[in-house]
């Protein structure tokens, strides 16, 4: 690659990369405000919290990084011309596709990388995400069995624990159990242990009391105890069943779903959906990259209406993507609308290499500049009549 093309490629490379930390940062620091009510709610430990919110990052990626590209191709190439290195470059017999090769190669790069989250990182990232919330919302022992308050783990069953020592063990341990109508249950304990063993789970009480009432007569019983284990099994994660979404499943699976998934029972077009997205969308990056060109590769001054280029890269981009989101969001409902899913990007791939390899001088069409001066004119005289003016008067010599 000659030299001229890499200086742009590293312009566009460091505009990227810079671009893409700042907006994952931000959104990063979003899904870590969310997902807050783990730790504070749900009584997990900060590196569940830390990992819900890495396996967040690959969605949040994939949706920035043609973002991040747009941004930082239309950053390149307007600093490049407002620093004349633009002019500079075309008085030297630079063609356009000089200018044009390093974005293409750098988007096509970006397509690729892309294409991989969509169909390998992000559907396995999302399909564990969705097994750890749903394990952690599911086990209530981690919100319940903790020091301070009084904890109610269902209709009839509350649960007090004064402390929690260092080692892990719990000091003055009341078990409120209403859930018999024939008889209420109440236990004191000095200290105890939650023994964890995966699918079954035991509130180990020392030294303490077991008040038995019967509720039909009134009659109370009180049994000392040295050592009970309350059963807390039924309220652990267990083998939990997880419905996992269209976006959560691997491309293989989109192909030939199972019959009996539920999820694919109530909405089959969904499947289709994404199977379709993750084929296309990655193409926006690559449509992008051509409509920045045939818009901003041209030396253009600001009489030439370079404030109007970057508008309509702008404008341009936003509604091509904004229509593939519509259709996409059509597709879900209804398989006719998949074609679509394809022309949308393919049709902004035709015009950006149609505008750029035709040469085309995309500027403000005649009628709108007349409007525009006609608005600025009339703006203008008002002012005048107020007694200010824009434009200082030309003295005569």
């Amino acid at each position: 690659m000659p030299l001229m093309e890499r200086y742009i490629l590293k312009r566009v490379t460091i505009a990227f990369a810079m671009t893409l930390g700042a907006l994952v940062g931000v959104l990063w620091m979003t899904q870590i405000l969310r997902e807050l009510d783990v730790v504070t709610a749900k009584g997990q430990t900060i590196w569940v919290f830390f990992l819900l919110t890495i396996l967040a990052m690959p969605t949040i990626i994939q949706i920035i990084a043609p973002i991040a590209f747009l941004i930082a191709a239309i950053f390149t190439l307007n600093a490049l011309n407002a620093d004349s290195e633009l002019p500079v470059m075309s008085a030297a017999g630079a063609s356009r596709a000089v200018i044009g090769r390093p974005v293409i190669v750098f988007a096509i790069a970006i397509l690729v990388g892309t294409a991989f989250l969509h169909h390998v990182v992000t559907p396995a990232s999302r399909g564990a995400l969705r097994d750890l919330i749903s394990r952690v919302r599911a086990d209530i022992i981690a919100t319940v069995v903790k020091d301070g308050g009084f904890r109610r783990v269902e209709k009839g069953l509350t649960i007090h624990i004064r402390e929690k020592a260092p080692d892990g063990s719990f000091r003055g341990i009341f078990v409120s159990d209403e859930r018999d109508k024939a008889e209420s249950l109440q236990y004191l304990a000095e200290s105890g242990l939650l023994v964890d063993r995966g699918a079954s789970a035991f509130l180990i009480m020392q030294k303490g009391d077991l008040i038995r009432e019967s509720k039909p007569s009134g009659g109370t019983n009180i049994v000392r105890f040295e050592t009970y284990a309350f059963d807390l099994s039924q309220f652990t994660a267990g083998d939990i069943k997880v419905n996992y979404k269209p976006r959560d499943r691997r491309t293989a699976y989109l192909l030939k779903p199972d019959i009996d998934d539920p999820v694919y029972q109530q909405r089959p077009e969904g499947f289709a959906a994404e199977f379709h997205d993750r084929m296309t969308a990655p193409l926006y990056v690559l449509a992008f990259a051509l409509i920045i060109l045939a818009f901003a590769s041209r030396p253009r001054t600001n009489r030439q209406d370079r404030g109007f280029a970057l508008v309509m890269i702008a404008v341009t981009c936003v509604i091509l993507r904004g229509a593939g989101f519509a259709v996409l969001a059509s597709a879900g409902a209804s398989r006719t609308a998949l074609p679509f899913l394809y022309f949308v990007p393919l049709a902004g791939i035709a015009f950006g290499i149609a505008a750029f390899a035709g040469n085309a001088r995309l500027r403000i069409p005649y009628f709108a500049e007349r409007f525009l001066d006609q608005i600025v004119t009339a703006m203008e005289r008002m002012l005048a009549r107020l007694g200010i003016r824009l434009r200082k008067p030309v003295r005569e010599a």
